[in-house]
């Protein structure tokens, strides 16, 4: 029976890539000109108002781990337009194969498109600021275990805020209220180190947002423990959220759409 349910997954999974295929090269550019506008002004302009020049790799490394965060916005627009309008989704839960599986493959998909997405923003950027981006503490092995479960959280959050939002007409919920004050507040612009030199009670509740270890973990990956969280903490916190949201999300869209 597994076999048959690979082979299914592989179905879905390829539609899907096929369709991605459309429009991947524009994602990358919108990705690459975010990158790039916001690295040019940190990096060279910055300075001029008194903020260090490593603030630049450190807004770097921060980006590296972002890329998924407007990625899921996207996502979640598609997801919720499917429910409401052809249903796609809907004949593939009627394929010989159960709902949180199809649910899960939905969720590989769109861990893919981060990663895809996300892969090119470290050589892209060493190319670019070559001598104002050092990569003495660079750790292949441990960015892409950070890409991966950054990757693979991200779809799962994706298919959680299909779930969350009632409708498309309110999809701006979705921005408002859960990607942009998790983004905001999970370490984009500082590290976990000078928020609790700040507030250790702030920083301590800081600790419930998953976009925090997604920060801090990629960041020490790509700059160097340097005093952040434990990179191992960080990875193991991630995959705990992933699971938990992606349970979440598959009893949410299976209530949904009344599959059981």
């Amino acid at each position: 029976m597994m076999p048959s349910y690979i082979h299914t997954m592989w179905y879905i999974l390829a539609t899907n890539l096929k369709l991605l295929t459309r429009t991947i090269v524009d994602k990358l550019i919108d990705m690459f000109i975010w990158l790039i506008v916001m690295s040019i002004v940190t990096i060279y302009l910055l300075p001029a108002f008194g903020i260090e020049a490593s603030y630049g790799a450190f807004l770097i490394a921060s980006m590296a781990a972002s890329g998924g965060v407007f990625e899921q916005f996207s996502s979640t627009v598609q997801l919720l337009s499917d429910f409401e309008g052809n249903q796609v989704i809907s004949f593939y839960f009627m394929l010989p194969m159960p709902s949180w599986l199809v649910l899960l493959t939905y969720m590989i998909f769109y861990a893919i498109n981060t990663f895809v997405i996300c892969f090119g923003v470290i050589p892209v950027s060493k190319l670019i600021f070559w001598n104002h981006f050092s990569l003495e503490h660079f750790s292949i092995a441990k960015y892409g275990l950070m890409l991966l479960l950054t990757s693979l959280f991200y779809g799962a959050f994706t298919l959680w805020l299909a779930g969350m939002v009632k409708n498309i007409e309110r999809i701006g919920n979705a921005w408002m209220r859960f990607i942009f004050p998790m983004w905001t507040f999970g370490g984009f612009q500082y590290s976990y180190n000078v928020l609790f030199d700040m507030s250790p009670f702030f920083a301590r509740l800081s600790l419930i947002n998953p976009q925090l270890y997604i920060m801090e973990g990629t960041r020490a990956a790509i700059l160097g423990q340097q005093g952040s969280l434990n990179i191992w903490l960080c990875a193991g916190m991630i995959l705990i959220f992933t699971v938990l949201f992606a349970a979440h999300a598959i009893y949410l869209i299976k209530k949904r759409l009344d599959f059981v």
